[in-house]
């Protein structure tokens, strides 16, 4: 399209030059043809080189002349980096944590005994045992223990060790910790998390997480031989610990299920025994936990010396206290050794639907060397 405007324009400059040129009154018209015909082709010759001549040179200058888009200069764009795989599997280095990315403490839940909702009895005594993988990078050493967190605590203690020397990774351990259920039925829940040496809190995956004894305690039989580290035991010495130890001069308390009684039978129900201080009128007293006395309620037990033990003579009383008040007496027995045994059933129906503390004492009757005294399956129930 080009290319043909500028032929038309040089066509009509040919005309033009012609016409400007002076006529030949003898000329013939072809021969005026003719020569604008020979002034076309020329001009057009021209123009034609003219025109390549500039077209060539605008081709040369072209590259260093500048463009109308390079003067508004270009913005440069921002792009997103790419995380890569090595940045998504390496987290930033934390406290607890190696440099493998694993955390040094890390539990891994394998097992449980008293599984969630075991009905227990009131005051019975259990024992709760876990099992736990080491999935952390560090190797727990016996100072690793399991520690009571929330809940009811259950009567168990503050801090259980893991009962081993050291757990490597991947190694299991089985931790046990003592428990007491509550004398008031119900549900009950204790948490409990894992400790390390330096005191550091941990468990498992999510540090929220805990694990914990979950129970259902069922009134109507209350066993005081399960449930008698729940109560607090004293002597004239003081406070006593719970299990005690029979050569202990302060007094003590155990629980035995194969005693040998006063007539030297062995048997095979949980037996309470209880050792008075020596020394002259010593005694030895049991305050449990407040529990509430089933309705047609009676108290019974087998009671008796410790086998062998001729000097025994103890007084032995149930009573109970209701919150801080006063001790109150509800039966008194003495207890001579005379190879037999003596069996107490005692009503309660007074203290039916109340929550009271039930009471033990022995008293050494003139006595400065103690006695032992065995209660045979002491329970309470309807």
């Amino acid at each position: 399209m080009k290319a043909f405007k500028i032929s038309a324009l040089i066509i009509a400059l040919a005309i033009v030059l012609v016409a400007c040129k002076p006529i030949n009154p003898d000329a013939k018209p072809t021969d005026q043809l003719d020569d604008i015909r020979t002034v076309a082709a020329r001009t057009i010759e021209a123009l034609t080189t003219q025109m390549l001549q500039t077209e060539q040179a605008n081709k040369t200058l072209a590259p260093h002349m500048p463009s109308e888009t390079l003067e508004t200069p270009i913005q440069p764009v921002e792009t997103a980096q790419v995380p890569t795989n090595e940045a998504e599997t390496t987290p930033a280095p934390n406290a607890g944590s190696q440099p493998d990315g694993k955390p040094c403490d890390l539990a891994f839940f394998m097992g449980e005994t008293i599984p969630d909702g075991s009905e227990l009895y009131p005051g019975m005594m259990f024992k709760k045992t876990w099992t736990f993988r080491n999935d952390g990078s560090c190797t727990w050493t016996g100072d690793y223990a399991v520690v009571f967190m929330s809940g009811d605590s259950m009567s168990a203690p503050v801090a259980t060790p893991i009962g081993k020397a050291e757990v490597k990774p991947g190694e299991t351990v089985e931790v046990t910790v003592p428990l007491i259920a509550p004398t008031i039925g119900g549900e009950y829940r204790a948490d409990f998390k894992l400790r390390n040496a330096g005191g550091v809190l941990f468990a498992f995956k999510n540090p929220d997480h805990t694990f914990w004894v979950d129970i259902k305690v069922v009134e109507g039989v209350i066993h005081l031989a399960h449930a008698y580290c729940g109560a607090t035991w004293s002597s004239a010495a003081g406070v006593l610990p719970c299990p005690g130890l029979p050569s202990d001069p302060a007094g003590y308390v155990y629980s035995d299920n194969s005693p040998v009684l006063e007539t030297g039978a062995m048997d095979d129900e949980p037996t309470l025994w209880l050792g008075v201080n020596a020394v002259q009128n010593g005694y030895i007293m049991g305050i449990y936990p407040a529990m509430k006395i089933p309705e047609n309620a009676s108290f019974s037990t087998v009671l008796g010396c410790g086998h062998g033990l001729t000097q025994c003579r103890v007084n032995f009383v149930l009573a109970y206290q209701e919150g801080e008040g006063q001790v109150v007496q509800l039966g008194s027995w003495d207890e001579v050794y005379d190879g037999e045994l003596e069996r107490i059933r005692l009503d309660l129906s007074a203290l039916a639907g109340r929550t009271v503390k039930i009471v033990l004492i022995a008293r050494a009757i003139d006595s400065p060397d103690g006695g032992r005294i065995h209660l045979l399956e002491p329970v309470i129930k309807p």
